[in-house]
């Protein structure tokens, strides 16, 4: 152990039974170091100190936050808006609908096969009809160069669907 300065040589003296309270010492005080200045956790401290805990100005706190996770998030979300306005404006969200040319070949096909009409052509039924149950529209058709008209009537969501006697 090592003495305090400007003490007496012994300044530690065993404690003896029975001998009475131990002698009262004076120590010196220590003296006081420069104390770090700044403004607690994170602040900067007086560059006589140096080394771990010495702060600059280039510390992450005082630097600028990075713009990038901004940036690739806001081109996220513009990709993800343009994304849905275009499934929107095509139609994707108003539910099922027949496909128009399947419709148009379909319908021909069965005025040719359950009704005996060979010359089949210019099939025209509205777009965008829906597939729901017991659903009717009416297409035109151009059979042996004269314009009739077939109604078509869904049976489910397979979908299925009846093409009636061309009239």
């Amino acid at each position: 152990m090592t003495q305090p300065p400007d003490s007496p040589h012994q300044w530690w003296q065993p404690h003896q039974p029975n001998s009475g309270p131990l002698p009262q010492q004076q120590y010196p005080q220590p003296t006081t170091q420069p104390q770090p200045t700044g403004t607690g956790f994170g602040g900067s401290f007086s560059s006589e100190y140096g080394g771990f805990g010495a702060f600059d100005d280039s510390s992450p706190a005082k630097r600028g936050k990075s713009r990038k996770p901004w940036l690739i998030g806001a081109a996220v979300l513009v990709v993800l808006a343009g994304g849905g306005a275009a499934a929107w404006f095509s139609g994707m969200f108003t539910g099922d609908v027949l496909d128009q040319e399947s419709l148009h070949e379909g319908v021909a096909t069965v005025l040719q096969d359950s009704y005996g009409e060979h010359d089949v052509s210019n099939v025209n039924c509205p777009a965008d009809q829906k597939i729901a149950a017991g659903h009717t529209f009416s297409c035109t058709v151009d059979i042996s160069g004269e314009s009739k008209t077939v109604n078509i009537r869904i049976l489910n969501s397979e979908p299925e669907y009846e093409v009636g006697a061309p009239h």
